[in-house]
C-alpha cells in the first residue's frame, strides 16, 4: 500500500528539534486527492532569532576549518543523506505532485551535491597562489561570507536546497535553510542528515514559514549572503533588502523558455521535446516550455503530433511508478493556472487540452491536462505561466522566430530543435538566454562543470558546481609588496 503519511514539521535550531509554534492559514495538500494533510507551520520570531544567533556563533569555528576538514565533513554528510534519499523522493512526490520517477532521479542530487562540493574543495577552489614579485607567493583566499540564508521553492526543493547548502558549507558559511511552506518535509531531512553526520550545532539549521520568516532571515544584518530560487515578486523584494544591507544575493527567478523548431526539424523530435517540457515536474519548473515557435506552413502538422502524444499521456497518482505526469501542487495554484489559460482564451486563443483527467478516488485532485494555446498575439504571451501550458506561434523565417523568442524580459533557458545542428547552434547563439539546449530538453545541465546563468529578470549571479561555491565566498588577497617602483607588469593597472 502506498504510504501517504507526512512526518511532523520540525525546526532544527542550535542542535535542538522542536515543532514550529505558529500555525499558518494555508494547508499542505495531497495534490492527488485534494485532501488536507497538515496545516502549514511557521517558526516564531524568537525561534528565528535563536537560529540566527546560533548560526553566527557557529560560523567562526566552521569557517576556520581547513578545506580538507570541510571536505571530510561534507562526505560524512553525504553518507548520512544517501539512505534518506528514497524517503526524500516520496515526500517530494507526495507534497509537490511530481512523479515518483522524477523525484527519485532528482534525489540523487540530495546527497551527491555534498560529494561534488567536497571534490571542489580538494581541487583548491578556496585557495590559489600567484607568483609574487618578492619570490613569495601572493595568496588568494576565498572565505565564506558568514551565515547564509537558503530559500527554495516547492517544485523540487530538496535537491535545490542540497546544492545551495553543499556549496555554502564548502565555502565556510553556516546555513539557515527555509523549506517551502507547501512542500517542507523533504528539505527538512537535510537537518536530520546534518545531525547524523555529526556537524556542530548551528552549522546547519532548518526553520519553517512563509515570507514573514524569509523576510526576517534576509533583512537581518548577521545573515551575510542570500541564495533564493522562486518567483519574481519575492525575488525583487529580496534584491531590494540585500541592496539595503549591501550583502550578496543569488537569485533564480523563473523563465519563459522558447522552443524554436527549425524549418528542417523532424516533426517527431519537436513533438517529443515539447511534450517533455510540458510534463517534466508537471510543467511546474522554471525551464518549462513557454512558447513553441514553428514554421507557419508546418504549424498544423506539428500541433497534431503533439496533441497525439498528449492524448496518450497517463495522468495519475504521483506516487505510482506508472504515472507519466502528476497533479498541480496545490488547489490555489491550479486556480491561478485556470485563470491564466482563460485569459489567453479571451485574447482569441484556441485551447487544446487533450490529456484525459483521472477519475474515481483521484477525481478531487489538482488535475490539469498539458495545454497548448494558439492564435494569441505574441505581445500578449510574454509572461511566465509556471504550469503545463504553452502558446504556439508560427513564423515566416528564422529571423522572425528569433524576434518572437527574444521578445520577453526573461532569459533562463531556451531550446532549438533542427536536423542541421550547425544552423540550430547558430540560432541558439543569438537567443536571449543563459542556457540554450540544441536537440535536447532534459532538466539536467549540459555539462557538470558548466554554469547555469540567468539573464534579464530570470535572476542574478550564475549557479553551478564552482559558481555557487564562489558566490558564498569573499576574496582575501595576502602578499608581500616590494618597496620602490611598481613592478612593470602592473604598470598598466589602476592604483587602488
Amino acid at each position: 500500500m502506498t504510504d501517504r503519511s507526512l512526518p511532523d514539521q520540525l525546526d532544527l535550531i542550535a542542535g535542538q528539534w522542536r515543532e514550529p509554534t505558529l500555525e499558518r492559514a494555508d494547508s499542505i495538500e495531497d495534490p492527488n486527492t485534494g485532501e488536507v494533510l497538515q496545516r502549514q507551520r511557521a517558526t516564531d520570531p524568537d525561534g528565528v532569532e535563536r537560529a540566527i544567533t546560533a548560526s553566527e556563533e557557529a560560523y567562526p569555528q566552521w569557517s576556520s576549518t581547513s578545506a580538507e576538514e570541510r571536505a571530510a565533513a561534507l562526505e560524512a554528510y553525504a553518507d548520512a543523506l544517501a539512505p534518506l534519499a528514497p524517503e526524500c523522493a516520496r515526500l517530494e512526490s507526495l507534497g509537490s505532485g511530481a512523479t515518483i520517477g522524477t523525484t527519485s532521479m532528482l534525489s540523487f542530487i540530495f546527497h551527491a551535491a555534498f560529494r561534488l562540493a567536497a571534490e571542489q574543495l580538494r581541487s583548491g577552489i578556496t585557495e590559489t597562489r600567484l607568483e609574487g614579485p618578492t619570490g613569495r607567493d601572493v595568496e588568494v583566499h576565498r572565505i565564506g561570507w558568514g551565515p547564509a540564508a537558503l530559500l527554495v521553492p516547492w517544485n523540487a526543493p530538496a535537491p535545490m536546497a542540497a546544492h545551495k547548502a553543499a556549496s555554502a558549507l564548502a565555502a565556510g558559511c553556516t546555513v539557515l535553510i527555509k523549506p517551502p511552506e507547501r512542500v517542507p518535509h523533504g528539505t527538512a531531512l537535510l537537518g536530520r542528515g546534518a545531525e547524523q553526520a555529526g556537524l556542530p550545532p548551528g552549522v546547519v539549521q532548518v526553520v519553517h514559514g512563509g515570507p514573514e520568516v524569509g523576510g526576517r532571515l534576509v533583512t537581518d544584518d548577521r545573515v551575510r549572503a542570500v541564495s533564493f530560487t522562486g518567483g519574481i515578486v519575492a525575488g525583487r523584494a529580496i534584491a531590494h533588502a540585500c541592496a539595503e544591507g549591501l550583502k550578496p544575493a543569488q537569485l533564480e527567478l523563473g523563465g519563459h523558455g522558447p522552443l524554436v523548431a527549425m524549418p528542417d526539424a523532424d516533426t517527431a523530435a519537436v513533438a517529443d521535446g515539447a511534450v517533455a517540457l510540458l510534463t517534466t515536474l508537471n510543467g511546474q519548473w522554471c525551464r518549462a516550455l513557454g512558447r513553441l515557435l514553428v514554421p507557419e506552413d508546418r504549424r498544423e502538422e506539428i500541433t497534431e503530433a503533439i496533441v497525439a502524444r498528449l492524448e496518450a499521456i497517463r495522468l495519475g497518482d504521483s506516487l505510482e511508478p506508472t504515472s507519466a505526469m502528476g497533479p498541480i501542487v496545490h488547489s490555489s495554484h491550479l486556480a491561478m493556472l485556470a485563470d491564466r489559460v482563460g485569459e489567453l482564451r479571451s485574447l482569441g486563443g484556441t485551447v487544446l487540452a487533450p490529456t484525459p483527467l483521472p477519475g474515481g478516488a483521484l477525481a478531487g485532485g489538482n488535475w490539469m491536462s498539458p495545454t497548448l494555446i494558439s492564435g494569441v498575439d505574441p505581445a500578449h504571451t510574454r509572461e511566465e505561466v509556471f504550469g503545463p501550458a504553452a502558446t504556439v506561434h508560427g513564423y515566416s523565417d528564422t529571423d522572425e522566430a528569433l524576434e518572437i523568442a527574444n521578445d520577453n524580459a526573461y532569459g533562463l533557458e531556451a531550446y532549438v530543435i533542427g536536423t542541421d545542428e550547425d544552423a540550430a547552434m547558430d540560432l541558439g547563439r543569438r537567443l536571449h538566454a543563459g542556457g540554450v539546449k540544441v536537440n535536447g530538453t532534459s532538466p539536467m545541465s549540459l555539462h557538470l562543470m558548466a554554469p547555469r546563468p540567468a539573464w534579464g529578470i530570470s535572476g542574478l549571479m550564475d549557479e553551478g558546481t564552482t559558481e555557487t561555491i564562489e558566490f558564498f565566498c569573499g576574496t582575501r588577497v595576502v602578499g608581500v609588496e616590494t618597496s620602490g617602483e611598481t613592478p612593470a607588469a602592473d604598470a598598466a593597472g589602476e592604483a587602488s
